[in-house]
């Protein structure tokens, strides 16, 4: 069993998707279309992320209606998904969604459905959420934060944390928990508060 992360995909969001798609000026990918844009995201994770292995996806899940959630959730073949609420996860709080012939309690797409999650991840302790933070539970100690929402744009990421959204891997797929302790292995705990004194 492999574990792996990431966050913002950004299912079905047009504004996201590219220039020839999108009303925004930047912070969008480089497609010709959301739907080709959907496609890789399902491609990529599929190939990425196997059946039993287990998936921690840090927010901002799906756009342009909650029955996406239901579409998206339904195109990946792994079956352990613990999803972080982002800040546009708000169909997620939904019990129920009806739409045309679907119906179905967003809560029991995933695994688990948290505003964070603090633990041991295997052998390291992690904190997820979908926001950056400076200080983290047990960040003076060298433990490990994992977030997104910023889609690569904070200005490096601070002590042992890491912007794992989607759109940060040079591949354009979850992370694996591998990769990530060899990256926070180089990196050094940093801690600006009390508890570094």
């Amino acid at each position: 069993m492999n574990i792996w992360f990431t966050s913002d995909t950004h299912y079905f969001h047009t504004n996201i998707a590219g220039e020839k798609v999108s009303t925004w000026d930047k912070g969008y990918r480089n497609f010709n279309s959301v739907q080709e844009m959907n496609e890789k995201l399902i491609v990529n994770i599929n190939s990425s992320v196997k059946e039993d292995d287990i998936l921690y996806h840090l927010g901002d899940w799906s756009f342009g209606g909650a029955q996406n959630i239901f579409y998206f959730r339904n195109s990946l073949i792994c079956k352990n998904i613990h999803l972080i609420r982002g800040n546009h996860d708000q169909h997620i709080l939904d019990k129920d969604i009806s739409f045309k012939e679907l119906s179905f309690n967003p809560y029991e797409l995933f695994s688990s459905v948290n505003d964070a999650f603090s633990g041991y991840i295997g052998k390291t302790y992690f904190h997820l959420s979908h926001y950056s933070h400076r200080v983290w539970p047990k960040s003076h100690k060298g433990s490990i934060h994992l977030f997104g929402h910023s889609h690569g744009s904070l200005n490096g990421d601070f002590g042992k944390s890491m912007d794992v959204g989607i759109d940060c891997h040079p591949e354009f797929r979850p992370f694996h928990i591998n990769e990530i302790v060899q990256i926070m292995d180089k990196k050094s705990t940093k801690s600006i508060d009390h508890h570094g004194e």
